[in-house]
Parts: C-alpha cells; sequence; structure tokens
C-alpha cells in the first residue's frame, strides 16, 4: 500500500489551491486504486466545513505543526529555515508510514520519501511588478528549491510548460503535465432550487444574471467587465454582474481601490454586486444559473472558472489568452481582455437571447458524459504519477 499526504499549508483564502486538492482527492476516489491510500494533514484548528469537505475523500489528520501561532509550528518554521528541512513534519509523517507528498511545497533530502510539487503557474515571470523584491527572491527561491528537491513536478499545462523551459532547462525531464477537472456538485433537484431561491433572497438578485467567481487580483481585470456594464447600461439596457471571490490583494491594493472606485463613479451599484468569498455550495448554484460566466483575466494557470464551465456545460465568455485557447471550452467565447466595448457586444447578445435558465440545474447527457471521460483521464495521469514515483 502507497500512502500518499497533502499538507494544507497554505492560507484559506486560497480557494483554488484547496479546490484543486478536493478535485483531485475527488477523482482518486472515484477511480479508486486499491494500492493507494490518500491522507490529508491539516491544522488542528480548522473549521469543521474543511473537515466534512475532505473526509469522504482522504484520512484527515489535525496537528499543530501546521496551527499557526503554536509552539510546534514556530519551533519546525526556525527549523526548516535554519536547516532548510521540516523535522517536525517529517517525523508526523514517517508516523504515519506516508511514502509520497503531494503538491504541498514539501521539499528538501528526505530520504524514503518521494515529492511531488505542484506549480500552479509561472505568473511572476509575465507580471513581476505584481510582487516586491523580497517576495520574488523568496518565490523564486521557492521554484528553484522546488525544481532541485522534487522527485516529479506536476504542471497543469503546456502553457505552463513553455514558462518552465523559459525560466530554466535544468531537471526538464522531472515535469508531468496534469490538467486538473473541476466538479460541479451533486445536489438534487429540490436541493438546488433550495439553495438558489436563498441565494437569490440573501443578495438581492432580482433577474438574469452574469458571474464572475475570480478573486480580485489585479490579473484577473475584473475592470474590463466593469466598463463593459458601464457601456451597456449607457445604451439603456440593465445588466447585473455578480462577482464573487477573495477581495483584497495584498500585492496591489491601490489598484484594486480604483476598480472597486469604478463602481461607485459610475453609479454602477444597482448593477455590479460584489460578494465576497460565499460559500463553494452557492458557487456551484450561481453557475449553473448564470446567465453566462466571464472570466476576463490577462493570466491564468489552468482556469477553475473555465473547468467549471466545461463541467456543467455553461456558456463562459473568456479573455482570448494562451492557456484559455488550450483548455478550449466547447461554450466559450473569446473577446480581446482590454476592450470593454467587445465584451459588452458579447453580453448585449447574450442578454437578447437570453431564456429563463434559472431552474437549469440538470446537465446535457453529453456534457456528463464527457466529465466522467474527464475526471476518469485526471485520476488515472495522477496514479501514473504515483506509480511512477514510487516505482525509483
Amino acid at each position: 500500500m502507497t500512502k500518499v499526504a497533502f499538507l494544507l499549508n497554505f492560507t484559506k483564502e486560497y480557494k483554488g489551491g484547496i479546490n484543486y486538492i478536493k478535485n483531485l482527492l475527488y477523482a482518486c476516489t472515484k477511480e479508486k486504486h486499491a494500492d493507494v491510500e490518500y491522507y490529508l494533514f491539516v491544522p488542528a484548528d480548522i473549521e469543521e466545513d474543511y473537515i466534512k469537505m475532505f473526509a469522504p475523500y482522504a484520512h484527515i489528520i489535525k496537528t499543530n505543526i501546521l496551527k499557526r501561532g503554536t509552539v510546534s509550528w514556530f519551533i519546525d518554521k526556525v527549523l526548516e529555515r535554519k536547516f532548510s528541512a521540516s523535522f517536525f513534519l517529517l517525523r508526523l509523517l514517517k508516523k504515519y508510514n506516508i511514502k509520497v507528498v503531494s503538491h504541498s511545497n514539501f521539499f528538501s533530502r528526505y530520504k524514503g520519501l518521494k515529492l511531488i510539487n505542484w506549480v500552479p503557474d509561472f505568473q511572476i515571470l509575465h507580471y513581476p511588478d505584481l510582487w516586491t523584491d523580497q517576495e520574488r527572491k523568496r518565490i523564486l527561491k521557492q521554484y528553484n528549491d522546488m525544481i532541485k528537491y522534487s522527485d516529479l513536478i506536476v504542471l497543469s499545462s503546456n502553457d505552463a510548460f513553455k514558462d518552465y523551459k523559459s525560466f530554466t532547462t535544468v531537471n526538464v525531464d522531472k515535469v508531468r503535465v496534469m490538467p486538473f477537472v473541476s466538479q460541479p456538485g451533486s445536489l438534487s433537484e429540490q436541493e438546488f432550487n433550495n439553495t438558489l431561491n436563498s441565494i437569490k433572497s440573501k443578495y438581492n438578485i432580482n433577474r438574469s444574471f452574469f458571474y464572475l467567481p475570480n478573486q480580485f487580483w489585479s490579473h484577473k481585470n475584473h475592470i474590463t467587465a466593469f466598463k463593459a456594464v458601464d457601456i451597456l447600461k449607457k445604451r439603456g439596457l440593465n445588466p447585473l454582474l455578480v462577482t464573487t471571490g477573495h477581495m483584497a490583494d495584498y500585492r496591489n491594493n491601490k489598484k484594486l481601490q480604483n476598480t472597486l472606485n469604478y463602481i461607485n463613479d459610475n453609479n454602477l451599484q444597482n448593477n455590479i454586486l460584489l460578494l465576497g468569498l460565499i460559500p463553494y455550495a452557492e458557487v456551484l448554484v450561481m453557475i449553473r444559473s448564470c446567465l453566462s460566466l466571464i472570466n476576463p483575466s490577462l493570466f491564468e494557470g489552468w482556469s477553475s472558472t473555465v473547468e467549471e464551465a466545461k463541467s456543467c456545460g455553461k456558456t463562459i465568455i473568456l479573455s482570448d489568452i494562451p492557456i484559455h485557447r488550450e483548455q478550449n471550452p466547447d461554450t466559450g467565447i473569446y473577446f480581446d481582455p482590454l476592450n470593454e466595448r467587445e465584451l459588452a457586444d458579447i453580453m448585449q447578445k447574450l442578454m437578447s437571447d437570453s431564456k429563463n435558465i434559472d431552474e437549469n440545474y440538470f446537465t446535457d447527457i453529453h456534457v456528463e458524459q464527457d466529465l466522467i471521460k474527464r475526471t476518469k483521464a485526471f485520476s488515472e495521469r495522477y496514479y501514473e504519477i504515483i506509480k511512477e514515483v514510487t516505482a525509483n
């Protein structure tokens, strides 16, 4: 039996990372291999909602070593900085006979332990100014350490692999490309309708809406979507754009504030709803019930929003960037991410062509079959990676 561990050692605001691990573990459970067992190590004080989220797919191990501010956490961090190794975590992993640590930014020379690390993207190569000099040095060092110590490195796209090869020519043979697949959730028709009615009431959603579920980092390019809404309003229409996601950008809060000020400056308070972080179950219902998803991002590693659109068969208006072309959703409509008028034209056409889709919960059988096929491929690819890394 090969025991594979994941560490929830990043901030809970990083919803993309949390959902990635959940989707990967879900796929592995769906296409279960009897010779592999999964463990998730989490902070001792983690909320019960996260336990419920992951418990069906992995053994959950709570530990103070991952709980920020505890003595164990502090000592392990000091030792890690001094010796470039997490000794407390290593001892805990050995206790549970873990053979592989995966997707956890965990690296050093650990005898008898195989390391698979995941690089979501190389955004820093394209937008270096979004980080301070100190942050850039830290991230680039992390990349180099990961490349040095990992047994295999997982990337989500060929576009990211291209960036990897522009970053370094070292250990290219360690790289494995594994696109992830997002799951649309499992609700009965009644549960879906109850959640939808609750959402409409709670968030005052009173008409058909476009949905933009991206965190508010500056490269996510919300401003183009906001400008498109303003154009539609000036044409005499009454569009509604609902946004969700973490509303902070520690790297560029001034630009974020300017984006948010655009709403007030142009009297768009009734046309753009900023909901911030909401439960993921509500996100999934929003996706299914919206007029269309929108992803105006200037850069992605492998967009969760696009994958969710594919898994639901939902129309998505998306920026014409290489990674979105690689993801290739059947329901995608592309636009120049710096051209708000082009986006407004697409939104207007969808508004005029729309039907009442509030109860559009059940997907087309072909969409469901495609999701099953992609989920199986995701699981099998990861199983191949585990078998490869443990064979050596």
